[in-house]
């Protein structure tokens, strides 16, 4: 077929950290891009905040739900995965830490990937993202004890015993805007974009409604769309939202064809098609492992490896709390994380490197009010009583009290218990010995134990108690951890890059093995765990991948 016979050069499926990337850089080489994302598109203001808009929130269409969040968990599985929809992607929900791999950490990787291959690329996209540590040193922003207090912690701890070194705590990039004189100062970002200020409100995870976080609809999809950006003789990327894919179907000749839906109305609007010269799917390690092995079963691509599924891992997520900490944290207050505590130890038996990261975690305001009024608490009730006694007792004939203001702040103040809480987010070296599946309904069912990784998680809870101690707390570690149950809100692998099909599903420049044309840029192409937040190494991948990619 001729380019003619086309309707664009290039679909991408997905906008997250490997679909906005591929999107805006195949668009600046000439390419004509559509680019398919199954959410909606959040502007100012939009992200849910109200009552009736979070319960809205969850994305589960076949229950009527078209939110922000999918949350997935099977009764066969020992993972709970979280993972966002809409355009932009992970990048909606996550916490805007952009840290890079440590050189040994590769070892497992196709030939040809190092740290010293992708540290161009990490750069690009730091620059790109306008990203920049938290600026502790501004009086503003200073005002965040969770920042100072880790950062402390962080000095005075000492090796651990399996540790080749001390802990080294870090002010990490941020996808954040710190830019402006004042908090909520709106400015335009390097691709004309306004952004406002960050003004430490905490809702990095619930979607930034004054967009502070720099996600990735207002740096990579908006310059791909943005002819004055592109040059003239380039043509912006078309951006099709609630279009959720269903068929990638290669096409006699070279080629595929991609059929999509609305979600919305997936069982009763007719599909539509788009004809393209290359397909890039972009969906994350669950969503593209879940497509592919549905069009792999039913026919569409029978050619992909059988590697397909394997080598999953979740990044060694943990969540923990140290409660009744010395000091008052005010976790409510600043970024969701400012500062990382990393940790490097001794290999595993067989070589395979290890090291970890705790960070410091904030509370989005709204989730500790909720978290407040559902905890029952006899003392609240006495100041409300108090409260109608001050106001009625000139009924009674007493002196009346008119500003009863006091009484009223008494009343509401039942936070002290979060005022002393440090959420702390760990993540690590985990092993990619897990796997995804298709039930009976051709939903994704991830199959993973702790065994391979129990090495890992029990370094962690050790470094997460040593880290409440010097906070003089206590620590509380998330209840699933004791039944080996994780909670991954970085799931990588299940389509990993390798230097053969046996290995993998898609070779070292993102091609799938089988299918020309057919590429994969997102977290399921990632062999191993990363160690720290894989949002920059998905996004440098992605970017590496787009310098090489060409149609034949």
């Amino acid at each position: 077929m001729n380019a003619e016979s086309f309707d664009t050069d290039v679909v991408v499926i997905g906008s997250g950290f490997g679909g906005s990337v591929m999107t805006c850089r195949l668009a600046e080489k000439g390419y004509r891009v559509c680019l398919l994302e199954r959410g909606r598109e959040y502007g100012f203001g939009e992200f849910p905040r109200s009552m009736e808009e979070i319960r809205s929130a969850p994305w589960d269409p076949g229950d009527g739900l078209f939110g922000l969040f999918e949350v997935l968990a099977h009764p066969d599985s020992d993972v709970l995965t979280v993972t966002s929809s809409g355009l932009g992607g992970g990048s909606l929900i996550y916490s805007s830490v952009l840290m890079p791999m440590d050189e040994d950490s590769f070892q497992g990787w196709p030939r040809g990937i190092s740290r010293a291959v992708l540290e161009p690329y990490y750069r690009r996209v730091l620059e790109t993202m306008e990203a920049a540590p938290y600026p502790f040193a501004d009086p503003y922003y200073r005002d965040t004890p969770k920042t100072r207090l880790l950062n402390e912690v962080a000095a005075r701890l000492a090796k651990d015993g399996e540790a080749t070194g001390n802990p080294a705590g870090s002010f990490p990039p941020l996808a954040l805007w710190f830019k402006g004189a004042f908090p909520g100062e709106q400015s335009r970002n390097r691709h004309g974009v306004v952004q406002s200020r960050c003004n430490k409100c905490g809702e990095c995870n619930v979607g930034c409604n004054i967009h502070a976080k720099s996600t990735l609809n207002l740096n990579y999809i908006a310059r791909a769309r943005n002819r004055a950006l592109l040059g003239e003789k380039r043509v912006p990327a078309e951006v099709r939202t609630e279009a959720e894919v269903d068929d990638v179907v290669p096409l006699p000749g070279g080629g595929y064809r991609v059929a999509y839906k609305n979600p919305r109305e997936r069982e009763t609007a007719a599909g539509r098609e788009i004809r393209a010269r290359a397909v890039v799917v972009s969906c994350g390690s669950i969503g593209t492992t879940r497509l592919l092995l549905r069009l792999k079963k039913k026919g569409s691509l029978p050619r992909l490896s059988d590697a397909l599924g394997r080598g999953w891992c979740g990044n060694g997520d943990i969540e923990a709390t140290v409660v009744e900490t010395k000091e008052e944290v005010h976790p409510t207050r600043g970024p969701t994380i400012t500062y990382a505590i990393q940790s490097r130890y001794s290999p595993y038996p067989d070589g395979f490197p290890h090291s970890l990261v705790i960070e410091d975690g904030g509370i989005p305001p709204l989730i500790a009010w909720y978290a407040v009024g559902k905890l029952p608490s006899p003392r609240t009730l006495v100041r409300l009583v108090r409260v109608v006694k001050a106001w009625a007792r000139g009924l009674l004939g007493g002196t009346p009290e008119v500003n009863v203001g006091d009484e009223v702040s008494l009343m509401l103040d039942n936070d002290a218990y979060m005022r002393r809480m440090m959420v702390l987010l760990g993540m690590g070296r985990d092993r990619s010995d897990g796997s995804i599946e298709l039930d009976d309904r051709g939903e994704a069912v991830v199959k993973w134990r702790i065994d391979g990784s129990r090495l890992h998680f029990e370094r962690q809870k050790r470094a997460a108690a040593r880290i409440a101690k010097a906070l003089g707390g206590k620590l509380v570690l998330n209840p699933l951890t004791y039944m080996d149950k994780l909670i991954a809100v970085h799931p990588l692998g299940g389509c990993a890059m390798a230097d053969s099909p046996d290995r993998g599903v898609v070779n070292a420049e993102g091609e799938a093995f089988g299918h020309p044309g057919l590429y994969v840029a997102d977290g399921s192409i990632l062999p191993t765990s990363v160690g720290p937040n894989p949002s920059l190494t998905i996004a440098a991948l992605a970017e590496r991948i787009s310098d090489g990619f060409r149609i034949a």
